[in-house]
């Protein structure tokens, strides 16, 4: 390698909510990049001590505002865990079409938000104006995903109908079949919008290829898992949901608000990249379609943004056969019910769910009836020190081809950063 030298730091990342600190560093001999979260701590896991069970979903769904549905849902999934609780079957099919409909519309926005570093385009603005048939079809998409989900859940953040042992709305038959013919519609728009893609869509960083291509999804036994009782690393090894922690290693930084994970000893990622390579025999023909037609290279961190573009193909053909499954088996409706609970229950829950960014875990023990304990790992934790390595790795592989400049590799990293995630507060809850 040639000799270089580079130093910097990065305070704003833009089309990435939070905030956040990212220092490079690096020669010939070494190169270092810090990715720090600074978002102010809030104490989600302190503040849930003592209170009643049944509150600690709508709280926890607040540790984000983007993707509350899948705190609300995993946090009530092992909520009932903890209170011994079984859910009625249609509630949890319910829970699955809410959880996906929020996946479908977290990556269309994120792929919104990137697809500027991979058409030359500075942001989601000039996008517009260069490309705005794209840019309008993608925002149709966007609204008519919503409203799938308010058919569903009623309101999209924070949503009040979905809780522990309760669910609040009522939901047709009539209902169920049209989210099921708008699902099936919405894939095929967005098959056919890749067609357009596919020209404007240019690789960034061709040739280089991710150093630690390890990372961490949810088992799937029965179809495309949004929720699920196991992990499965990219090595083959299973976690069940109680050894969770004896094998992820949640660790303190000093430079950052945030913790990061590792699996045994070294980085891994999660989120669509690794969903797609993990599940390969789980897509649809309509998918795999889309993933040639993008051309995606999931050897190359930034293709994770196509990623989510083919994965809101499959998760939309999945929950279409999910609903109409569902209201082939309703007679009139799905009724609203509240299941009954001991006051003084004792136990311990953990549940696993997919969230866009990649897998969520949450975990509680409650004790005579209150929360004594409660634990959270989400996907900008776990893709932290991933992406640290990334960018340490795609520094020298740009210096082995002449001195990189500051002013080439900032918006690189940027996007880079983009790329994992768009989303930063939920790394300090």
């Amino acid at each position: 390698m040639k000799s270089f030298y580079i130093e910097f730091g990065i305070e704003e990342v833009p089309a990435v909510a939070g905030r956040l600190d990212i220092y490079v560093k690096g020669d010939e001999v070494s190169v270092k990049v810090r990715f720090g979260v600074l978002q102010d701590p809030r104490f989600f896991e302190k503040f849930v001590k003592k209170r009643d069970p049944i509150e600690v979903p709508y709280m926890m769904s607040r540790i984000c505002g983007v993707c509350s549905v899948v705190h609300l849902t995993c946090s009530t999934m092992a909520i009932e865990k903890a209170m011994g609780i079984k859910p009625e079957e249609n509630s949890l099919k319910i829970r699955e079409i809410a959880k996906g409909m929020e996946i479908l519309q977290n990556n269309l926005i994120h792929v919104l938000m990137s697809i500027p570093d991979f058409t030359g385009t500075k942001n989601a603005l000039e996008f517009s104006k260069k490309y705005p048939n794209i840019f309008s079809k993608i925002m149709e998409l966007n609204t008519r995903t919503l409203d799938v989900y308010r058919r569903i859940g009623g309101r999209f953040i924070h949503t009040p109908s979905i809780g522990a042992a309760f669910h609040g709305k009522p939901i047709y038959r009539y209902e169920l079949e049209g989210i099921s013919r708008e699902l099936s519609n919405l894939s095929e728009e967005l098959h056919s919008l890749a067609y357009e893609l596919a020209e404007i869509w240019k690789p960034l960083a061709p040739g280089f290829k991710d150093p630690v291509p390890s990372y961490c999804v949810l088992q799937a036994d029965d179809g495309y898992p949004f929720f699920s009782e196991k992990l499965l690393f990219s090595d083959g090894q299973v976690v069940p949901a109680e050894k969770y922690y004896e094998t992820i290693e949640e660790l303190k930084i000093e430079y950052s608000n945030a913790h990061y994970t590792l699996y045994k000893g070294k980085p891994f990622y999660t989120g669509s990249r690794a969903r797609l390579q993990a599940y390969s025999h789980l897509l649809t023909d309509r998918t795999r379609e889309v993933i040639k037609l993008l051309k995606i290279d999931y050897d190359n961190p930034f293709e994770n943004v196509k990623a989510q573009y083919a994965e809101a193909v499959q998760v939309t053909e999945v929950l279409a056969q999910v609903a109409a499954e569902l209201a082939a088996k309703v007679k009139h409706s799905i009724k609203p019910f509240y299941l009954e609970r001991r006051k003084d229950c004792t136990g311990e829950g953990i549940a696993f769910a997919t969230a866009p960014r990649g897998t969520l875990i949450h975990h509680y023990r409650i004790r005579n009836g209150k929360m004594d304990y409660a634990n959270v790992i989400t996907p900008t934790v776990m893709n932290a020190r991933h992406v640290e390595v990334n960018g340490e790795a795609l520094i020298r592989w740009l210096a082995s081809s002449g001195q990189p400049d500051e002013e080439e590799v900032k918006p690189i990293i940027a996007a880079l950063l983009r790329a994992y995630d768009p989303c930063l507060p939920c790394a300090v809850h």
